[in-house]
């Protein structure tokens, strides 16, 4: 009897420390007058004249040719290889294994990545080709991983130890563009989310809002915290290259004034590139999103394959391990997609005139997994001969002019032969090559001209695993 009374009392002491890391450090959240005021004069003042997008800054002109970037979502949830945020969501398709929130935010004392050296795998992607990162800076659960000010992250758990200050180092010893994701959405917000909403089975069983003063004076106190983050970020750390929202939000509030938000974001850094999810939340399940598409580069292709182009400038962000738990997340088991899931994507994105934005998580550690450096040694290889027709490359002059995808530079085609295409090559050019070049191996390939058409066959013993690239020179 003895032992289950004390069984009882330690999962019950066990469930009240879990439930305060759910509302622990209430007086983080307590916002300066000042920062109050300014939201509100923010969203009470028109903006003078509209904005330009893309930004016409030269500082902002780098990105139509950036083709390749390293997305990486990092934070308390890789110490045990969970979906980030989303994993606290009991019920939820794409979550609910760290579930509920209290087990989820426990987490946040078990990291402490002992191995973090992102110098380390920022070199293995620039070597491999990627010429800009993005850095999940707070995600949804509002773990900051720099001593923000405001809200919880390492200020509270790691001794104040900021991890981006050695990520943005990194990215510039590697001659990387700097990318920060941050998510205005904050789960850990006192207020911000109805118990209800962390279970998906009643996450839409929520109670009217019965004062609607009250709530807009709530959103704009939430506004001034995230506003107060945000400034923090750019900030702190020289110029910042480009910010990766991902859905502001507050019930009952319609108009998350967005042209205001990114006229102020420019006014603290003027070169810096911002995209379109401000207020046009995407989740898995809808992954063309909702509301408005505002910014400076739009992000429609989440998860799926592009098929046009969405706007001038835009990129599509994809998860490169294929485990189904970890998601966005570090995956543990390493089980990163096929060099053909890669390039067909790499090359589907550059021939629609996009960037390929890839994630891959780190550890809990801070590492990245032994398999991700197989990968990047191998697209770094591929990168030593073909690299002229994806980065920097031009966008196909006509999805109908050929049957497999194509880049261009200048006035030479570069046709991408994917693994699973066995057939006779046909392309459009409208006048006959001089010639055309297996970049691999740098031989000249034979071809058939007639009517405005080449034709060839690519012989099987040329056939690689990856993208077998043949330049055609005009």
């Amino acid at each position: 009897m003895k032992k289950i009374w004390y069984l009882c009392t330690l999962l019950s002491l066990s469930a009240s420390l879990a439930q305060a890391q759910l509302n622990a450090h209430p007086e983080a959240y307590k916002i300066d007058k000042k920062d109050i005021k300014r939201a509100h004069e923010l969203i009470s003042t028109p903006v003078k004249q509209p904005l330009v997008l893309p930004n016409p800054n030269p500082d902002a002109q780098w990105f139509p040719d950036a083709s390749l970037g390293l997305f990486m979502h990092w934070g308390i949830h890789s110490v045990v290889g969970a979906q980030p945020s989303w994993d606290m969501i009991a019920n939820y398709e794409w979550g609910g294994r760290v579930s509920p929130p209290d087990k989820y935010y426990a987490l946040a004392e078990r990291f402490n990545p002992r191995d973090y050296d992102p110098n380390k795998y920022l070199k293995a992607a620039k070597d491999a080709g990627f010429t800009y990162a993005v850095l999940t800076t707070k995600h949804h659960d509002g773990y900051a991983l720099w001593p923000s000010k405001y809200g919880i992250g390492t200020k509270q758990y790691m001794n104040g130890r900021d991890l981006l200050k050695e990520y943005v180092d990194a990215c510039r010893a590697n001659g990387l563009k700097v990318g920060f994701y941050f998510s205005p959405r904050d789960w850990h917000y006192p207020g911000l989310m109805h118990p209800n909403e962390f279970d998906a089975k009643t996450w839409r069983d929520l109670p009217p809002i019965t004062d609607s003063a009250a709530n807009q004076q709530a959103y704009e106190q939430f506004l001034a915290f995230v506003m107060a983050q945000m400034e923090e970020l750019l900030t702190r750390y020289g110029k910042i290259d480009m910010l990766w929202l991902d859905g502001m939000n507050w019930r009952g509030v319609a108009d998350m004034h967005t042209e205001q938000v990114y006229a102020w974001i420019r006014s603290l850094q003027p070169g810096i590139l911002v995209n379109d999810r401000w207020a046009n939340i995407v989740n898995p399940d809808n992954p063309q999103g909702n509301g408005v598409s505002f910014g400076d580069f739009t992000t429609q292709f989440e998860c799926t394959l592009p098929t046009y182009i969405p706007s001038r400038w835009w990129d599509h962000c994809d998860i490169w391990t294929s485990t189904p738990g970890p998601g966005w997340g570090y995956d543990p088991n390493g089980a990163f997609r096929p060099l053909s899931w890669f390039f067909r994507h790499l090359a589907a994105s550059r021939s629609l005139g996009g960037n390929f934005l890839i994630n891959a998580g780190p550890s809990g550690d801070g590492d990245m997994h032994p398999n991700f450096y197989k990968q990047t040694d191998s697209i770094a290889r591929w990168m030593q001969h073909s690299k002229e027709s994806v980065i920097g490359a031009g966008p196909t002059p006509g999805v109908q002019l050929s049957n497999v995808m194509i880049t261009t530079r200048g006035n030479d085609w570069y046709l991408h032969l994917l693994p699973d295409f066995k057939k006779k090559v046909s392309a459009r050019t409208g006048k006959q090559p001089s010639e055309l070049i297996l970049l691999r191996t740098g031989e000249r390939i034979p071809f058939d001209y007639n009517d405005g058409f080449v034709t060839f066959v690519l012989d099987p013993s040329k056939r690689t695993t990856t993208d077998d690239v043949v330049k055609v020179v005009m």
